[in-house]
Order: structure tokens, then C-alpha cells, then sequence
């Protein structure tokens, strides 16, 4: 099979924007040449000098693909984007689906996922399940089994769902109807359970979107599109469900008006959620499973903790029945005494957290207890200058004067900043370029205050939020990612209650007039609204908007969301990808190459391998060709794998050697950067990577052998590949010992396998 030869990768996709055949072209007549006019000398020069500059951006974004800092730095983001998601929210930005398996994925030296099953990675039992589009993975479905507790009206929806195949569930957010969706789906749908992109048109779609045998989610629906339902769409979705076995829950929140004239006999809105005392008994007896008998297995009969439970509302998120749950699991091991449950859930607790702030003693301490809200377990010396930067917004707004502004530097020491916040210090490491370094950090001593200190400046001082937001402005351009990225973190906690605005103040500008480090924090904003269903839709919208907008910024900022965002689907993130690859120069190709790196790792590997086949066709645009082929070498350079035990491969040869239905991909992806001009010498190049990385790790030494033969087979190149391996062989700067030992295995391989 030659490199024109149709590859099973290829066949499918969107094909909308496919280049159209030539008509009417002219042959170039051979001796025109001699007969043409010359050029006018300033035209030829110009032209000479946008070759240049066009060959210079090549080589560059090249030459960034293979700087290993380029890869450490991306990790970095990855590592820092979940350690500010844990310090803010309890769970790391990668704890909706994250993989698990055999194998740890590597970009740079900074372990970012696994390959293998998938499962679910954060909290073992959970009472609150969020997902990403696309399919769900089997552990978390095992998860929700494992965790659930049916409401009163359990039967009813069942009844509803199997007698129509669709079932629309009004209810408020927060009362479990996406844990019941999905449950009511894994019982029925053994095939497995996918959860529609956001965007997704009811009346739009066509049977052969559906998988046979699966369940479909749609997690929020768009009150526009649920103003126009009729009885035609629902019976006809219906209908396609039940010609492919499948079922359908759509969840629609209480504000929104259904037509129930059209649809009333498919909508369920006595939905009623759990009491959350059963929920809390539920949840720590798990926790108590398998403890030892000296653990106190009726703590929920003490009467300090009915106490407690008879104090919680129904309004209570999940989330926090999960955290006090694992609390009141602790107590039951004698690990933490009881007051440290009663200071965090009693009605007084509650009541004394927005007393304890009022009273704090200055505008500087409160700005210190702000800063410490935004960079929580961050080194106590960025709390303190971040700290310092807001009391003088502060101070502005509350002392005109400049000259009264004075600060004594030494009014009050560090330790008594930390005591007033309820915080503590603690000797922990950093991760830089450099390595890990010791650091002192601050952090509260209660993980729910980043959010609660945030959200009580948010409803009770108009005024300081205003400062706030701007102060998170400033902090979104100091190139420090330890500071933008919490920034970002922090405005988009504060989006998820007024979007407009803070998009509008911040996300937006950040976007549009920063430069990249900006655009990160842009990024990690959106990050967050982008986990809950009622913002799906928009964020997904707005990263649409962004992908087609003029300015390059926006389209840059677009790619660089799209490979982390969790409000659509890798399917989806592709799409608006290939858009952005057909009109790309090198800086937003680069980006859309990170972003398939992030797809690979976080998403499936085999989607984007067949993906990029199908982008590099020969018949492809020419930017997208070239975007999807420097893409394959950023996400060959970026990221490794740790298999079973320390051996670090290249993690496309690692696919190549154990994913026999990859392989072919992988090879015919190679083949085509070798015939492509722009990326031959670079990826020779890349290859003798390889063969130094088997100095390191012998194991690489065969499974490489074999790649390169096939890859030579495959090209052409096989002639080309060998004399290299034995110019390396040869050459005194270069890896001599396993370039002999490559080439020797490679001469034994007798052909494709």
C-alpha cells in the first residue's frame, strides 16, 4: 500500500470544506520559461522575502515542537491547572473522566494521565458525578451504581423511560437528576451510556448519530430550542431510539418553559431530590466498610452529629455532604475530634464564618485573607505580595488622599496575618524549570474557605468585589504561571454567577489584548463554568466564536481552550480544531498541535491518530495538512509513557509496539512527514531522538527497529532511513553505540509487520 492508497482513518468526517477540483487548469508549457517577460526586480524580491519568512516560520515552529522546554512548560500548565482546581474546588481540573490503566502519560517530565481502562479519578464514592461529553466511562457508571440512592419516584421514571425510549427530567440543579439520568440509562443501556456536546439539536439529529444498544444524556437543554419542540420532533427522536435500541434522557431545568401540550406524556417534573440525611447514611457507611472493629461504626447515632444532620437543608450540594461525610468518617477512627465538624457544619459555624471576616482587624488583613482565597497552598511570599498589591487598590478607593496612605512595614508580622485568616504554614515543594524546590506555603485550615471567603466578598461588598475583579485583571499579565493561572481560576469561580460581566471585565480582554501567558489565564478561567451543565452551552458557543473570529488572538485563545475544555466532546473539540487548522498560520497551527497533544492524552489516542490521517491527505487543504503533520511531531515530542514498571517509551512507539490497530496510523503519519518537504529533515532528526532515548531505555531498541523498517516500507525511505542510522553510528557527537544497535536490529527485520 503506497502513500496514495486509502487507509481505513480516512474514510469519514467532515468533508464540508474539501478543496474543489481544479477546472480548466492549463499544463505549464515547458518552454514558457524562456519566453516570460522578466519580473519587475522589486516584485521578485518581495516574493523572495516572504519564502523566506514563510521558511523561517516553519523551521521555527519546528524547532519549538522540539525544544524540550517547550514540552516541560506545557506539562507544567497541566500540573498547575490542577493544583489550583484542588486548592479551589477540593478536586483536581482533570477529575470529571480522567483515565487510568497500565500506563502513565508524561508531556515533558510532569505526569499528566494514564492509558489503559478508563475510570473515574476522583473521589472513590462520590455524591456528585460530573462528566464530560462523549462516552461515559464504565467506572464511573460502576461509581454511580455503587453510590445511589433512588427517589420516591424512581419507578415512575422508569416506567416513562421504557415506555417512550425518551424522557425529558425537569428539575432544579443540585438534586441529583444527572446521577438518576445516568443511572436510569447504565440499567437499561448495556452497550454503554454517551452524554451529547451541549450544542446538540434535538430536532436535528439523524439515527445514524445513534449508537445501537447505548444510552444518550443531553444535560441541559437550551431554552430556545425547548420553546420550538413539537410532538413531531419528540416522536420522531423517539422512534430513532427505539429502530437502534437506544434511549434518551433530557434534562431541563425548572426555569425553563417546555411545550407540555406537545411533549406533557414525556416529561417528568415531580422529580423530588433525596433527603440528604439518607444520602450522608449511604455515603459513610461505604466509608466504614471493611474499617477495623475498633472504628466507631454508629457514629450517626452520637447525638453531637444528629445534631448536625438535622441541620442540613436540602440545599446543600452534594459536594459538601461528600466532604462531611469523609469528615464524620474521620471522627469515626478517632483521626480528628468532633469539633472540627461542628466548627465547619453547625448553623453557628456557618453564622460565625461571615462574623470572623467582618472583624478582620484592616483593609490590609482582609486583602491578605482575599489574596490567600485566590493563591491557596501557594508560597506564603506570592500570598504576601499578591496581598500587598490589592490593599493598595484598596486603599485608593477607601483613603482618596495619597499622602494618607502611609503603611508601617512592620505593623504586623507574617505569623499573626496567617493566625487571623485561620491559616497555617507548612513546608511543602514547587515545581519549576528547574526542578522541585522547598517553599513555605500558606493555606487555610479549613478547604472550603478559598470559595466561601470569595463568594461572601461577591454578595456583600459590591464595592470590594469591583477591585477585586480588576486586581484579578492586573494579576492575569504578570508572566508568572503560578499567578495567572490562579487568577484565571479564581475569575471564573466568580463567572459562574455573573458571566456577562466577568467575561466582559476580564476573560474577554485577557483573550483579545494579552499576549500568550494572558491568554492561559483566559483559558483557566473558562475552565471552570465550563463543569457545569447550565454553561456547556455558552462556553461551547463562545469557543465557536472565538475559532472563526478575524482577530488571530481569539483563534489562538480558542485552540488553546479546546484541547482542556470539558464542556464538549473530543469529537467536537476536533471539529472546531479542523476549522482552525484550515485557516492557520504557524503561531495558531502550534496551538491547534498542543491541543491535539492534550486531546491525545486526556481524550483517545486512536480518535486523534485517526484524526490527523484523515487531515493530511494529500486532497487536504494545505494548512491543515501542514497543521496536522507538525501537530504529530509535537504530540510525538511531548508526550511519553511509563509502562508497567520505569521505562519511559516515546508514546507513539509505544503505541505503535502494543496497539496493533493504531499502528498502521502511526506509520502511515511518519510516512507522510518524511515525503513532505517542509518536515523531512526535522523529522530525521526527531528519529535520532528516538535512537538516543534507547541508550536509556533497551527495551525501546527492537519495537523502534521495527517502526522505522515499517515506516521506510511505507515511505519509500527505507534506503534513506538506514544510511542515516548508519551516519549516526558513525558520527562521534552523535548516540554511536545505539545507532549501531538499531541499525543491527533493523537490518534484521525482513519487512512490514
Amino acid at each position: 500500500m503506497t502513500d496514495t492508497d486509502p487507509d481505513p482513518a480516512e474514510s469519514g468526517g467532515d468533508t464540508s470544506d474539501a478543496p474543489p477540483e481544479p477546472e480548466g487548469e492549463e499544463k505549464p508549457d515547458k518552454g514558457a520559461a524562456d519566453d516570460r517577460k522578466p519580473q519587475d526586480e522589486g516584485q521578485d524580491k518581495e516574493k523572495d522575502k516572504e519564502k523566506a519568512e514563510e521558511e523561517e516560520n516553519v523551521r521555527s515552529a519546528q524547532d519549538r515542537a522540539a525544544d524540550p522546554e517547550s514540552a516541560q512548560q506545557w506539562g507544567l500548565f497541566a500540573s498547575r491547572m490542577d493544583t489550583a482546581f484542588q486548592a479551589m474546588f477540593g478536586v483536581g481540573a482533570s477529575g470529571f473522566a480522567a483515565a487510568g490503566g497500565t500506563a502513565n502519560f508524561f508531556l515533558g517530565d510532569t505526569a499528566v494521565g494514564q492509558v489503559g481502562d478508563q475510570n473515574f479519578a476522583g473521589r472513590r464514592r462520590s455524591l456528585e458525578i460530573r462528566v464530560r461529553s462523549g462516552l461515559v466511562a464504565k467506572d464511573v457508571l460502576a461509581q454511580i451504581d455503587e453510590a445511589y440512592v433512588e427517589p420516591d419516584d424512581y419507578r415512575e421514571l422508569t416506567r416513562k423511560l421504557e415506555q417512550h425510549q425518551l424522557l425529558f427530567i425537569k428539575a432544579r440543579g443540585g438534586t441529583g437528576r444527572t446521577m438518576t439520568a445516568l443511572h436510569l440509562l447504565h440499567r437499561s443501556c448495556h452497550e454503554g451510556v454517551r452524554k451529547l456536546d451541549p450544542d446538540a439539536r434535538l430536532k436535528s439529529l439523524q439515527p445514524k448519530e445513534f449508537e445501537p444498544g447505548h444510552g444518550y444524556l443531553l444535560e441541559s437543554l437550551d431554552p430556545d430550542q425547548a420553546a420550538t419542540l413539537k410532538a413531531f420532533h419528540a416522536e420522531r427522536l423517539g422512534q430513532y431510539m427505539r429502530d437502534r435500541g437506544c434511549m434518551m434522557v433530557v434534562i431541563v431545568d425548572e426555569s425553563t418553559r417546555l411545550p407540555m401540550h406537545e411533549i406533557g406524556d414525556l416529561v417528568s417534573t415531580g422529580f423530588t431530590r433525596v433527603k440528604p440525611d439518607r444520602l450522608l447514611e449511604r455515603y459513610v457507611e461505604w466509608g466504614l466498610v471493611g474499617s477495623a472493629p475498633e472504628a466507631d461504626h454508629e457514629v450517626l447515632s452520637r447525638p453531637e452529629v444528629k445534631e448536625i444532620i438535622a441541620q442540613l437543608t436540602e440545599e446543600v450540594p452534594a459536594r459538601e455532604l461528600a466532604k462531611l461525610g469523609d469528615l464524620l468518617i474521620e471522627v469515626a477512627h478517632d483521626r480528628i475530634g468532633f469539633e472540627t465538624v461542628r466548627n465547619r457544619y453547625s448553623a453557628a459555624g456557618k453564622a460565625g464564618f461571615g462574623e470572623w471576616f467582618d472583624a478582620q482587624a484592616d483593609l490590609e488583613q482582609r486583602a491578605f485573607v482575599i489574596a490567600l482565597a485566590v493563591f491557596n497552598d501557594e508560597p506564603v511570599q506570592l500570598v504576601s505580595t499578591a496581598a500587598t498589591m490589592l490593599a493598595d487598590r484598596f486603599k485608593k478607593l477607601a483613603i482618596p488622599r495619597r499622602g494618607d496612605r502611609s503603611r508601617d512595614v512592620f505593623a504586623v508580622s507574617l505569623t499573626q496575618r496567617v493566625q487571623q485568616a485561620r491559616a497555617e504554614l507548612a513546608n511543602g515543594s514547587q515545581e519549576t524549570e528547574f526542578g522541585d524546590v522547598p517553599v513555605t506555603k500558606a493555606r487555610f485550615q479549613d478547604e472550603r474557605y478559598p470559595q466561601l471567603v470569595l463568594d461572601h466578598v461577591r454578595t456583600q461588598y459590591t464595592q470590594a468585589l469591583d477591585v477585586v475583579l480588576d486586581w484579578l485583571l492586573a494579576l492575569g499579565s504578570i508572566p508568572n504561571p503560578q499567578v495567572y493561572i490562579r487568577a484565571g481560576v479564581a475569575a471564573g469561580l466568580l463567572s459562574q454567577y455573573d458571566f456577562v460581566n466577568v467575561y466582559r471585565r476580564i476573560i474577554n480582554p485577557w483573550a483579545v489584548f494579552g499576549d500568550a501567558d494572558q491568554r492561559w489565564a483566559a483559558v483557566a478561567a473558562l475552565q471552570v463554568p465550563a463543569r457545569l451543565p447550565d454553561y456547556g452551552l455558552q462556553i461551547s458557543k463562545l469557543l465557536r466564536h472565538w475559532s472563526r473570529h478575524t482577530l488571530p488572538q481569539l483563534r489562538s485563545a480558542a485552540a488553546q481552550a479546546l484541547g482542556t475544555t470539558t464542556s464538549i466532546s473530543p469529537e467536537a473539540a476536533l471539529k472546531q480544531l479542523r476549522y482552525l487548522a484550515r485557516h492557520a498560520d504557524w503561531v495558531i497551527a502550534y496551538r491547534v498541535g498542543e491541543a491535539i497533544s492534550d486531546l491525545f492524552v486526556r481524550a483517545d489516542p486512536g480518535l486523534v491518530l485517526r484524526t490527523l490521517v484523515r487531515w493530511s491527505r494529500d486532497d487536504e487543504f494545505v494548512e491543515r495538512r501542514l497543521t496536522a503533520l507538525l501537530a504529530v511531531l509535537i504530540t510525538s515530542h511531548y508526550v511519553e509513557i511509563q509502562a508497567d514498571g520505569s521505562e519511559r517509551w516515546p508514546a507513539l512507539v509505544w503505541f505503535a509496539e502494543h496497539r496493533p490497530d493504531l499502528r498502521r496510523h502511526i506509520v502511515l503519519l511518519f510516512a507522510r512527514l518524511l515525503v513532505t518537504i517542509d518536515f523531512k529533515r526535522r523529522t530525521y532528526v526527531h528519529m535520532k531522538q528516538w535512537v538516543r532515548i534507547t541508550r536509556r531505555e533497551p527495551a525501546v531498541t527492537r519495537p523502534l527497529a521495527r517502526l522505522l523498517r515499517d515506516i521506510g516500507a511505507r515511505s519509500g525511505e527505507t534506503a534513506s532511513i538506514r544510511t542515516h542510522l548508519a551516519d549516526w553510528a558513525e558520527d562521534p557527537d552523535g548516540p554511536v553505540t545505539a545507532a549501531r544497535t538499531v541499525l543491527e536490529h533493523f537490518d534484521q527485520e525482513e519487512g512490514p509487520q
